[in-house]
């Protein structure tokens, strides 16, 4: 499906709103990138099954995002796409292809202040995708899901709810901040719509909801009509919350582990997605481009270590591949002032990563992929610059 020729997109979004779906393809020097929404990043075994079959068609990988979803790349053809995404129930609704950015906490409920968030992944793209309203929701809008321990208040969703802990409310957020409202569980997912669905009627073309404005009192007015329980209650963040490595093995509440890994770039060979479809594990991928894989036996768990580790998983969590991301770059990206990839590995290798901690190689000032988590090390036309989160929009 094309651009209209009045520059507008099919779904009546500006066309600068670039971010891909199933059915709005974005053309990239490397062919057509095509992303895949599953709701808080939970993944089925058949999900990843289905993903390798599709990226065998189309580039051959599957990539990581930092909204926490999946994407290929170098797709040709868009209707052998769009035949094997339904073929594999992957896109639940047209309208709703875009809108579904959910964002949700992979430990909750698997660690001691790790608070259960039970199905509100699923209540809340069920209601979403019942919504008519929401659809007019720009590609880059984020909802958040944050079990408490704060990794997803971190990438400041445009609406988040965090939960309590058992018997208590969650907490609503907005762009990023505590909006001093609370409502129960139960209400959670029709509140974040609601507020969601007026943001979309007085958006007039803004993509994310804004720290202040009329806007953001709009979307706080719409949460204030819903809310159930004391606006003054204490921040539900705990301050025991059982802290987790970045990757690694997890041993969770329940006697069983959860191991953690990320691949370089993000990228998810075809072949290494058929694998994990094979663990018959649920997982999980993370906005910050890890994959969870859970409810293991410890067997179970060394097996998959010993399978997955050289096909190119990374449980280690002193590897820098931990800390280094990129955009695509060169030749993927013709935007680009250079093959980033390349430099950064290069760079991996040698040990010579230009600044410690967390970073993200971008090829221009554009900077697609960075979050605001650590340094963003940027190619200008007299080699990389280092920009920290403070310097970058």
């Amino acid at each position: 499906m094309s651009p209209s020729p009045h520059g507008e997109a099919p779904d009546g979004r500006s066309p600068d709103d670039r971010c891909p779906g199933v059915l709005r393809v974005f053309p990239a020097a490397d062919g057509g990138i095509a992303r895949l929404r599953f709701p808080g990043g939970r993944l089925r075994p058949a999900d990843w099954t289905a993903l390798a079959a599709i990226a065998a068609d189309h580039g051959g990988d599957v990539h990581l995002t930092s909204r926490g979803n999946l994407q290929v790349r170098g797709v040709r053809d868009e209707e052998l796409l769009r035949r094997r995404v339904d073929e594999h129930g992957l896109l639940p609704s047209a309208s709703h292809d875009r809108v579904r950015n959910v964002i949700a906490s992979p430990l909750a409920g698997r660690l001691e202040g790790h608070h259960d968030l039970g199905d509100l992944p699923e209540r809340l793209d069920a209601e979403l995708l019942a919504r008519a309203d929401v659809t007019a929701l720009s590609g880059r809008f984020l909802f958040g899901l944050d079990d408490g321990s704060g990794d997803v208040l971190a990438h400041a969703p445009d609406l988040a709810a965090v939960a309590g802990g058992p018997g208590r409310p969650v907490r609503v957020y907005v762009a990023g901040r505590d909006a001093g409202i609370e409502v129960p569980p139960g209400d959670a997912a029709t509140v974040l719509v609601d507020a969601a669905a007026a943001f979309a009627r007085g958006a007039e073309g803004t993509w994310r909801v804004p720290g202040s404005g009329d806007l953001h009192d709009l979307v706080v007015g719409t949460l204030s009509d819903h809310e159930r329980t004391s606006a003054g209650a204490t921040d539900p963040r705990p301050t025991t919350a059982v802290e987790a490595p970045p990757v690694g093995w997890v041993d969770t509440a329940d006697g069983l582990v959860t191991l953690l890994a990320v691949v370089p770039f993000g990228v998810v060979p075809a072949r290494l997605a058929e694998f994990l479809g094979a663990v018959e594990r649920p997982s999980t991928v993370s906005a910050d481009k890890v994959i969870g894989v859970h409810g293991l036996t410890e067997g179970m768990a060394e097996q998959v270590v010993r399978v997955l580790a050289p096909m190119g998983m990374i449980f280690d969590a002193a590897s820098p591949w931990v800390e280094v991301t990129a955009c695509t770059g060169l030749p993927g990206c013709d935007r680009s002032l250079t093959d980033v990839r390349y430099d950064a590995a290069d760079a991996v290798r040698r040990g010579a990563l230009p600044v410690a901690g967390p970073q993200h190689w971008v090829g221009c000032e554009r900077g697609c992929g960075y979050t605001g988590r650590g340094a963003r090390v940027r190619a200008t036309v007299d080699g990389y610059r280092v920009d920290r989160s403070s310097d970058t929009p």
